[in-house]
């Protein structure tokens, strides 16, 4: 195979995401008169959304992460799991599923946009709980401590934005590390090192920070593959927007959390010490190489900058850091600082 130029490759794509060097120097706080999010008696106090398509396997390894047991601290009862799975040739076994256990509910859909924002909102019809939580791409492992450290922070505020950070599996970004053979199989045997998922901590020794979170947790992150928010503010927002119909949505899941961050009232929250990882299956923007990611990648652009005036920055808003940091996530830490130490010449 012929490479394209080098002179080709540095072109920046039109409307190309902006960077943000710092949070905004205004610190967080919850005010005095916050109030807890409210509680619906008989119903769960979680209800996290999880979109897959084409990635049985993958969306299958996200469930079991999923499960009361590995995630620590919280019973079936507190929270429910809506798996919307997109009909393709490649399915779920809905059975399979829902023996994970009783807070696992499935639906199929037939979808006529290469677009999961439809299937989010969908489900979000469904929710039974007060707080929702989106993970539009699910080919991606939690850490144990997510559920447990959401429902911790949504005591905090009402309006709190609770964000995980996200990682790739692997040494380097899954677009960058495909093109020196990384895939399936090579991952599945990073799993079985690591003794996955006897304890989900470890995802950070084979992990490396994804792009809209490679600043560390310091810097604005640019969007969060588990993000949950009140289904007061949910409503606000008017869910996802559904004009983002380009392929995987687009950069519909950066605008719904921009959007949520830059509200006046609200408080983004990080579960700094947790991560979501994301697993290698072919995707839309991890999974492709070469003129045919810059092509989608120059699509997405282009319909944000559409719908909303320009291109993609990061919301400035500093967050409030929750929870607690594993041993093995302290590489992550030291990387954090450094990169706000950078931008602001002290290093």
């Amino acid at each position: 195979m012929v490479a394209a130029p080098a002179a080709a490759a540095r072109e920046p794509i039109p409307f190309a995401p902006l960077p943000t060097a710092t949070c905004a120097d205004e610190m967080p706080c919850v005010p005095a008169a916050a109030t807890a999010l409210e509680h619906v008696p008989g119903a769960p106090r979680l209800s996290v959304i999880v979109i897959a398509y084409r990635m049985p396997r993958q969306a299958m390894n996200t469930l079991r992460s999923l499960v009361a047991g590995y995630q620590r601290g919280v019973t079936p009862a507190d929270y429910e799991v809506l798996v919307v799975e997109n009909e393709s040739a490649e399915m779920l076994d809905a059975a399979e599923v829902q023996a994970l256990g009783p807070q696992f509910r499935y639906y199929a859909r037939r979808e006529v946009e290469p677009t999961p924002v439809h299937a989010i909102n969908y489900a979000a019809s469904l929710a039974r709980a007060n707080m929702i939580a989106v993970m539009i791409d699910g080919a991606r492992l939690l850490s144990p401590g997510v559920i447990s450290y959401t429902l911790a922070a949504q005591r905090l505020t009402r309006d709190a934005i609770i964000a995980v950070p996200g990682y790739h599996l692997g040494e380097k970004l899954q677009q960058e590390a495909m093109l020196a053979g990384y895939d399936e199989t090579l991952e599945q045997q990073l799993l079985e090192r690591i003794g996955w998922p006897a304890d989900g901590y470890r995802l950070f020794e084979i992990s490396c920070l994804s792009g809209t979170s490679a600043g560390g947790w310091f810097k604005p992150m640019g969007e969060s593959n588990f993000v949950a928010v009140s289904r007061e503010l949910w409503h606000r927002l008017g869910g996802f927007d559904p004009r983002f119909n380009e392929t995987g949505g687009g950069q519909v899941n950066l605008d719904f959390y921009k959007r949520a961050c830059e509200l006046p009232d609200t408080v983004p929250v990080i579960l700094a010490g947790e991560g979501s990882f994301h697993q290698f299956h072919g995707g839309i923007t991890t999974g492709q190489a070469g003129e045919k990611r810059r092509a989608i990648m120059a699509a997405h652009f282009a319909q944000y900058a559409s719908l909303r005036g320009g291109p993609y920055k990061p919301p400035e808003k500093r967050p409030i850091v929750f929870g607690a940091f594993p041993d093995n996530a302290m590489k992550t830490v030291e990387h954090a600082a450094r990169t706000v130490r950078m931008a602001r010449g002290e290093v």
